[in-house]
């Protein structure tokens, strides 16, 4: 579909990238090198005035909100060994963790292995094996840097506290709740109650020893700030003069563990250029450009952008085009583009547009339940998050495992390293240049570039699979069947646009119903392959597979057929397969309307 990708203004995007500087951007990088920007503390507020002053001293408008968010900010840990011999660990307590208050909880080790390896699921480490071992009663031993998952498992087995083993030298700062977002009465209650320290490797290693000799026993203590803050959350907008109710959302947390240079004042950085450089040219923007700093990042569990999704959520509903999160970008070492993430529909346009700006060529992945993407669940379609990586040869010559941020720099990332020596002027350029032509390409597109037959094409993939997996328990078929129909319903209309387009059809009428169309199938097709919940809801921060009502298909196997434990899951399997016929139903008459609106509108007058 590469006639969708060339629709945009090539003149303007030479002139408005030409006009991106690094000036601006790398004295608030300096700047906030020197600021420590927890959530909840002045120092925050510091770096939103920086930001707010800023945006005043260059005329554009914006509005700062007072967001009441719930933080959990860790204050210190000890981790004593009681026996057989006594002796302490260096240790660090996540961000809600249960608070022991300094009071010792005490208990006998026992060791849970996790399957790990060079993979992004050993950041999360969810990949355990069958829990054969008696937690109860215990204090818990496993690997992972983020596993929320895995400690609610634990806690609900019994185990009275946990110690997560960090994958190098270095002990992660981590958030260990599955709470997306500041909790609701439902789900207040998996916030972990039970307290959780992490250590590095070389320790870790010793007591995986002593677990395997004996019965060791230790000593956990934690203390953690944890109640309500309000948190300043700017946001600017840049109003565009076609479409001025449609948007972009640009946005990255501001807050960091300790000095955050990479992860993320680079990202805040690129923030403030997006800002600066479309409100210079914002007498010829089609549509609005938001850009929006987040508080309650990391000790919120992303407790910013989660309130301004619930808080504007008709709005974003109704007009937000998409989404693009910046996180980490202009990392020393980073000159690949490789696992950058972003939806289906938008493959073949960022691809494209990092390959028009940079020479180099993108490998795209799922983008995982992670960052601030908490607009999923509205349908909205979203790009990138990380940005430039460390290529594998140096990350292998340097010792670096797989991480979350900071380009793949693991001797940084959410530690005490992250500083000014992180970060390159001349990557960070590179990278605000992507996001700034990514962002003009679609806000001054003709015609949106998301193309959701490439969605329906790789979904049909994962509809197989699952069928594959459960054919002979739940009947995919209809599912199946209703993912062809919309295929070939995608190709027609994606034809008869191209023969609008090329013959020059292009009345504002058609632009603006054609985008509309295409917003609405997102509504309806991204909350079936990466939500659980509902609209209005937010699902946990744990890794959501496509199609995640289907995704319990591979369990069936596990139940004998008479089984309670069987007869249940196939009725939750079976409300979920109606939920994504139903959505695939509904895109596929929401397509067969506008192509009969398409060829009713044939020979009306037209513009050039």
């Amino acid at each position: 579909m590469k006639w969708l990708l060339e629709a945009y203004d090539r003149s303007f995007e030479k002139e408005i990238l030409r006009t991106v500087s690094q000036e601006i951007p790398w004295k608030l990088v300096e700047h906030f090198s020197h600021l420590r920007r927890d959530s909840g503390t002045e120092g925050e507020r510091e770096a939103a005035r920086y930001l707010t002053n800023q945006l005043d001293a260059m005329g554009i408008p914006f509005q700062v909100y007072e967001p009441e968010l719930y933080l959990s900010l860790p204050q210190w840990a000890k981790l004593r060994v009681i026996s057989p011999s006594t002796f302490e660990i260096p240790c660090k307590t996540p961000s809600f963790s249960s608070s022991t208050d300094g009071n010792p909880i005490e208990g006998n080790l026992v060791y849970v292995p996790t399957e790990t390896g060079e993979k992004s699921e050993y950041l999360f480490a969810e990949g355990m094996r069958e829990i054969a071992q008696d937690v109860e009663g215990k204090i818990v031993l496993t690997e992972g840097i983020f596993a929320p998952q895995k400690a609610w498992e634990m806690e609900s087995r019994g185990a009275i506290a946990q110690i997560f083993i960090n994958p190098g030298a270095l002990i992660h700062e981590a958030n260990f709740s599955t709470v997306w977002g500041t909790p609701t009465l439902e789900n207040m209650n998996c916030i972990p109650k039970t307290p959780i320290v992490t250590i590095n490797r070389s320790n870790g290693k010793r007591l995986i020893d002593l677990c395997k000799t004996g019965d060791p026993k230790v000593a956990i203590q934690t203390k953690l700030s944890v109640g309500w803050a309000n948190c300043p959350l700017p946001v600017a907008e840049i109003k565009g003069k076609f479409e001025p109710e449609k948007f972009m959302l640009i946005h990255g947390h501001y807050d960091a563990w300790h000095y955050g240079v990479g992860d993320n004042a680079t990202g805040n950085a690129a923030c403030l250029e997006i800002a600066r450089v479309f409100h210079h040219f914002k007498d010829r923007l089609f549509r609005t450009v938001k850009v929006a700093w987040w508080p309650g990042h990391s000790t919120g569990r992303y407790g910013g952008s989660t309130w301004f999704a619930d808080q504007f959520a008709v709005d974003l509903a109704e007009n937000c085009i998409a989404q693009i999160n910046i996180d980490s970008p202009g990392c020393r070492w980073a000159d690949e583009y490789d696992g950058v993430m972003w939806m289906p529909e938008v493959d073949d346009f960022c691809k494209k547009v990092i390959h028009d700006v940079t020479g180099k060529k993108a490998r795209g992945i799922r983008p995982m339940r992670a960052g601030d993407y908490s607009f999923n669940h509205l349908g909205v379609t979203g790009m990138y998050m990380l940005m430039s990586t460390i290529p594998q040869e140096i990350k292998r010559e340097k010792g670096f495992y797989t991480v979350g941020g900071c380009a793949g720099n693991s001797w940084a990332w959410h530690t005490e390293n992250d500083t000014l020596d992180v970060a390159d002027p001349h990557v960070l350029l590179r990278d605000i240049k992507i996001y700034v032509a990514s962002i003009l390409r679609i806000i001054n597109a003709f015609i949106f570039p998301f193309d959701f037959e490439h969605w329906a094409k790789e979904s049909a993939k994962v509809l197989e699979s699952y069928q594959s997996i459960g054919g002979n328990h739940i009947d995919l078929k209809p599912v199946l069947e209703e993912s062809r129909l919309l295929q070939k319903t995608l190709s027609l209309f994606y034809s008869e646009l191209e023969n609008a387009y090329f013959k020059k059809e292009r009345r504002p009428e058609l632009f603006k119903r054609t985008n509309q169309c295409l917003l609405e199938l997102g509504r309806i097709l991204i909350p079936i392959d990466y939500t659980k919940g509902g609209r209005y809801s937010h699902d946990p921060a744990i890794p959501i597979p496509s199609f995640p009502d289907l995704e319990a298909l591979g369990q069936l196997h596990r139940f004998a057929r008479e089984s309670n434990e069987y007869r249940f899951l196939k009725t939750q399997l079976l409300r979920g397969r109606n939920k994504v016929l139903d959505a695939l139903k509904r895109a596929g008459r929401e397509m067969e309307r506008y192509l009969e609106e398409l060829k009713r509108g044939r020979g009306k007058r037209t513009i050039t």
